[in-house]
């Protein structure tokens, strides 16, 4: 047990003890993961010695979680390849685990190119506490059954066929958009704190940046002013270069330009001051969507009322650029509750995110050694889908084929029965065999298909989005809502089925109105 390291995140906590199992001496693991949002616990073992792709990791495994496993192995370079195992429901009794480099996708790091082995992760991601038990955790023998079948498409034969209806994915008209939605979103910012501005993510107490960017675009594309103001105005009146509380939600800290906190809450839940959530990052890919929703109030109604508070975001996503040839990538921003700035990497999707950002804002220069970095490091069908949904709807109709990767691959699309009906949808990865559908990256999709003038396919998959409406009585008005997956598979579990969340609801609306976030433009 002494070779493993402990890694939590902020917030989370991990604690080992060593236990009698059948073959002798194993490891519990106790996690206990940060409250409110996804968070992660690790630990790592280093390796020395002799290893080829034909040997596996193997270890010995039995579970008490709902959420998932991450095993992660990393090269010298650090090349980092993963593979996520849900655990929800499984692993009650003991399992051998026999994992090979085959059946895990690049993730991170290094050079893309997998070398000698130099450190064995795993990791527990997702929401709440629970128990792993470990034993005989080392390399196996070449040869050993694989407990995972190799990473790569599952293409489906139908993937061209022609025509419209449900295997062909394409609908001649979209169905109208259900005006219920949107009242939901009014009402959800009504009726969520005293000051009326922000709004919860899934009717709760936590206040997301990024939820409240997407809302704040829905009301400037719904041409409710007002609303939007409400949301842009709370951040813009929070950037006091004066503001001395490290957990208040402010731009500043001392006279430091540092950004907004992703979570937030009301301090003693009554009052219009919001505070960090603990372990809360000041992450860069909220600041690029509070940016953008900016940038579309000013292209609607004129940038005179924020142009500071744009200013400021734009030039701290400037202040945080890196050169990495060919090109260079934004750094992550302050973590973990400013307990540190920047990790060591660049990441793919905050890098989408501040790509469109910046173009929208014409840092056209930066914004082309973004993309020169995002395209020598984006590669292969392995990518999470907003790497493909998000290319497509930042770079436009020239990048419309990398649709095609998770749209014709089963590992991505899902078919789901809802209330009786086939619903075909996207979950949020290809490396992942839970039987689940996350109702913004099938949002996305939509949204993309406009984008890559590929209307039918577009209406599809807005109306796929039709059955998971709920309905919901906020304060005797009957609204309609969507929950943020379509059941609790797949790490899923703190989703609450039965609440709307904002996220899934402003990307009904984006796609029903055939509008495009990263580039400010309806089709």
């Amino acid at each position: 047990m002494s070779l493993w390291e402990i890694n939590p995140e902020a917030g989370s906590s991990i604690v080992l003890r060593q236990v009698s199992c059948e073959s002798g001496d194993g490891i519990e693991l106790n996690y206990a993961l940060r409250p409110g949002s996804d968070s992660w616990a690790e630990i790592q073992m280093p390796f020395r010695g002799s290893w080829s792709e034909k040997v596996p990791v193997t270890f010995r495994l039995k579970a008490d979680s709902s959420a998932s496993l991450e095993i992660k192995l990393e090269d010298e370079d650090g090349t980092t390849f993963i593979r996520r195992v849900d655990l929800k429901d499984r692993y009650k009794d003991w399992e051998r685990i026999v994992v090979y480099l085959n059946s895990l996708r690049h993730a991170w790091g290094g050079d893309r190119k997998f070398g000698d082995l130099a450190r064995v992760y795993l990791a527990v991601a997702g929401r709440g506490n629970g128990t792993l038990w470990l034993d005989q955790v080392g390399l196996g023998k070449p040869g050993l059954k694989a407990s995972f079948s190799p990473l790569g498409p599952d293409l489906d034969p139908d993937r061209k066929k022609r025509g419209f209806g449900f295997r062909q994915r394409r609908h001649k008209e979209m169905s109208p958009e259900d005006p219920l939605v949107y009242e939901w979103i009014k009402r959800i910012q009504d009726e969520s704190s005293p000051d009326k501005k922000l709004l919860p993510s899934m009717e709760d107490g936590v206040f997301q940046t990024f939820n409240n960017s997407l809302a704040a675009m829905a009301f400037v594309l719904k041409g409710d002013r007002e609303r939007a103001e409400r949301i842009l105005d709370f951040y813009s009146d929070s950037a006091d270069p004066g503001n001395k509380d490290p957990n208040l939600q402010n731009f500043y800290y001392i006279g430091q330009e540092r950004g907004f906190f992703q979570n937030a809450v009301l301090k003693g839940g009554t009052s219009s001051v919001y505070a960090a959530q603990p372990g809360s990052d000041r992450w860069t890919g909220d600041m690029a969507w509070l940016l953008i929703a900016y940038q579309y109030y000013g292209k609607v109604h004129g940038p005179d009322r924020y142009q500071r508070m744009s200013g400021l975001l734009k030039n701290l996503i400037l202040s945080f650029y890196k050169e990495a040839p060919p090109g260079g990538y934004i750094r992550h921003g302050w973590r973990n509750g400013d307990a540190k700035i920047h990790e060591d990497a660049g990441h793919p999707e905050g890098n989408l995110d501040c790509y469109a950002a910046l173009r929208l804002a014409g840092e056209e220069k930066t914004a082309a050694k973004i993309r020169q970095w995002l395209d020598a490091n984006l590669e292969g069908d392995g990518l999470p889908l907003d790497l493909y949904t998000w290319r497509a709807l930042a770079y436009g109709k020239e990048a419309a084929a990398v649709l095609d990767v998770p749209e014709h691959d089963l590992r991505f699309r899902k078919i789901l029965e809802v209330r009786g009906q086939p619903v075909m949808g996207f979950f949020h990865t290809g490396a992942d065999s839970a039987e689940n559908i996350w109702l913004d990256g099938t949002g996305h999709m939509a949204c993309a298909f406009f984008e890559a003038g590929t209307a039918p396919r577009g209406n599809f998959y807005a109306d796929q989005m039709d059955p998971f409406l709920i309905e919901r009585n906020l304060g005797g008005v009957i609204t309609k809502a969507l929950p943020y997956t379509a059941n609790q598979l797949g790490g899923y579990d703190w989703v609450d089925l039965k609440k709307g969340f904002i996220s899934p609801a402003v990307w009904y609306i984006f796609a029903k109105n055939r509008f495009n976030p990263l580039k400010l433009e309806t089709h």
